[in-house]
């Protein structure tokens, strides 16, 4: 049994119905600041029950209210859904079941408040309002949550209600409650109490013992005074676990030299990792005693842990969600969980125009080997696209580098009034594929996944092949022949070269390239409007070749670089000497040149990026190529009208 999906309406960020699907196991929440992640825990933990850390009730603030204050919610509405159900836990769930036998929910919170001030809520089981409502059933679904900015230290000092004190009173209940009937002492109970007779038995203790009886009878007589008892503590269970706690030693295996410290001497991060260790013990220690769902609320899992932590972290969780049943639901801004995270279990959190869309990418993409393509690839610098307002793909290190300098000048030459001054200040991102990988990427965005025909009885591999081939690489598609899936709701455009045989194409003219990937180019512009393939005349480098002025910039650098005199050195000093004498040459001549020292082994694409990078941030004159312009303004959605001049 599981919380499957939650709907929540009128609540924070939330005014209309938003629905959030969950995995049965780990649950990653990713996406921008301010887009509902911490409004989708609190409304899990609102619905469950859950106070740990107290929320202080519900308040004005917490029903919907727009930017302008002209539009709010009068009602909050959350509904849970519970699949998996096993028929013991039908039965006992019974007053909560809908046709289909799944657990339901609900909690509904008026704006109008009683004379205690406290807003009217209404919780239900099942699809009626008007059923009784167990409330044992509710408090037997164990929820924890951690905060982002937890105190893990105050939670685990010994004292009444700690995490620590939790877990051992939990883990003994069934003794506990077995021994108190009977009416006799837990063990631990008796170790103190026989503890505390030696205690007492002790000169020092027995001395003080005797002063502070003797004061306290010739201060208030016999009829007034008390007698006390030195003793170590409460010997009730409960007392006597509440005053332990817990100290740790920094490596694995202690010896009896070893000194442990206390928490207070331990890092933040460290102190959080034991926390979260309690909680998981308790879980796991209990899991014979409950059935109930068991569902472990995280904000913010990397706070106060470096990257290789986070990433041993995270797949410990998902371990322990598998193994125990836990459903653990965490937050992140960390590049470096969602790259450790699979894409089954990521859920995208986006802001738009519209409002906030809330996306499971298990949902976007059908297609076993795209899945599986993403897992392998979604690295912590790929994995920036989920945190991104739009993102280019590009393939390889040069476009990377280049390209938000070539946008950013590209920008500043339209001189739009409120026009980002570069991708990085509109929120988009660009990212390396190492490839013409982008096909993959662009399945979270493009909201379709192909019906593939199938194979006929007569039909060879070969034929099959092919037809599948053909049948992929189709500029449209019929509406039998897909399927519509959800998406991320931003904007994706790939730059890519278009390859052509031909080794000097001129400018202007068209040549048919070779770049196996192309065919996307009019499939996506056809049935999509989230996602565009930009294509160039050959390649990166030489494109911007082929104008003179970049020309002139990047024989510079080649000549800078240059290991040796002779051939080459005066023929590209020969191209610098007719530029400046303003000769007519054979711009597509130079440009492949160029492409030629630059992929030469003294220099390479990678080196030649940041030479060039650099001399462009001297002058800030560069002449972008049109395919570079076409793609970010398909990213920044520069039309006519959105930026007035």
């Amino acid at each position: 049994m599981y919380l499957s999906d939650i709907k929540i309406e009128g609540y924070r960020l939330f005014k209309e119905k938003q629905i959030l699907h969950l995995k049965k196991g780990l649950n990653v929440l990713v996406g921008e600041n301010g887009c509902g992640k911490s409004t989708v825990i609190d409304a899990i933990r609102l619905l469950l029950n859950e106070d740990e850390y107290a929320r202080n009730g519900i308040s004005e603030e917490d029903f919907y209210s727009s930017v302008d204050k002209k539009e709010w919610a009068d009602n909050i509405s959350i509904k849970g859904r519970f699949l998996d159900l096993s028929e013991e836990k039908k039965v006992e769930y019974i007053t909560w079941l809908d046709s289909d036998y799944n657990a339901i929910l609900n909690i509904d919170i008026a704006k109008k408040q009683d004379r205690r001030n406290n807003y009217k809520r209404t919780i239900w089981g099942g699809e009626a309002s008007n059923s009784i409502f167990e409330w044992e059933l509710l408090n037997d679904i164990q929820c924890v949550y951690l905060p982002a900015l937890r105190d893990a230290e105050k939670k685990l000092k010994s004292s009444r209600g700690s995490r620590l004190a939790r877990l051992l009173i939990n883990l003994s209940r069934k003794t506990l409650e077995e021994k108190r009937k009977a009416r006799e002492l837990m063990d631990i109970e008796k170790d103190v109490n026989d503890f505390n007779e030696e205690l007492a038995k002790r000169p020092d203790i027995a001395r003080a013992n005797e002063l502070i009886n003797n004061s306290l009878e010739n201060a208030l007589g016999t009829v007034f005074a008390q007698t006390i008892k030195i003793r170590f503590g409460d010997v009730t269970f409960e007392r006597i676990v509440e005053a332990l706690r817990i100290v740790f030693f920094s490596g694995m295996i202690p010896t009896e030299e070893s000194i442990y410290r206390n928490l207070f001497e331990n890092s933040l991060g460290y102190n959080n990792l034991i926390y979260l260790a309690t909680i998981l013990a308790e879980f796991e220690g209990l899991k014979e005693n409950y059935s109930s769902p068991r569902i472990l609320l995280i904000e913010e899992l990397e706070a106060h842990l470096h990257p290789q932590i986070q990433i041993k972290v995270l797949k410990y969780l998902k371990e322990q969600a598998e193994k125990n049943d836990i459903q653990i639901i965490i937050t992140t801004h960390s590049t470096t969980i969602v790259s450790a995270a699979p894409i089954e279990n990521i859920i995208s959190f986006n802001m738009t125009k519209n409002g906030i869309k809330i996306t499971s990418l298990s949902r976007c993409i059908k297609n076993k080997q795209a899945k599986q393509f993403i897992d392998r690839w979604l690295d912590t610098t790929r994995s920036v696209l989920l945190f991104s307002k739009g993102n280019i793909l590009v393939e390889g290190l040069a476009e990377a580098l280049l390209i938000p300098k070539l946008a950013e000048i590209y920008l500043s030459g339209l001189k739009l009034d409120n026009m980002p001054k570069s991708l990085e200040e509109a929120g988009i991102s660009v990212i390396n594929m190492n490839g013409i990988f982008f096909q993959y990427f662009m399945k979270l965005y493009d909201g379709y996944e192909l019906i593939y025909p199938k194979q006929e009885d007569n039909e060879s591999k070969e034929a099959y092949k092919e037809k599948i081939n053909l049948f992929r690489k189709k500029d449209k598609f019929k509406k039998d022949e897909y399927e519509e899936t959800d998406f991320i709701p931003i904007l994706c455009g790939a730059i890519t070269d278009n390859d052509p045989e031909e080794d000097s194409p001129r400018k202007g003219t068209a040549v048919e390239g070779k770049n196996p990937q192309l065919f996307l180019k009019e499939q996506v512009k056809n049935m999509t409007n989230n996602c565009r393939i930009f294509s160039n005349l050959k390649t990166f480098e030489y494109d911007l070749a082929l104008e003179k002025d970049n020309a002139k910039k990047m024989i510079e650098i080649i000549l800078d670089e240059l290991p040796t005199n002779g051939s080459v050195r005066d023929k590209l000093n020969g191209y610098l000497d007719a530029y400046k004498k303003n000769k007519n040459i054979d711009q597509s001549k130079v440009a492949s040149d160029v492409v030629k020292q630059i992929d030469s082994s003294y220099l390479g694409k990678g080196l030649f990026a940041q030479l060039l990078l650099e001399k462009i941030n001297l002058t800030n004159d560069f002449i972008v190529p049109d395919y570079i312009k076409a793609a970010v303004k398909f990213v920044l959605e520069i039309t006519e009208g959105k930026y007035g001049r």
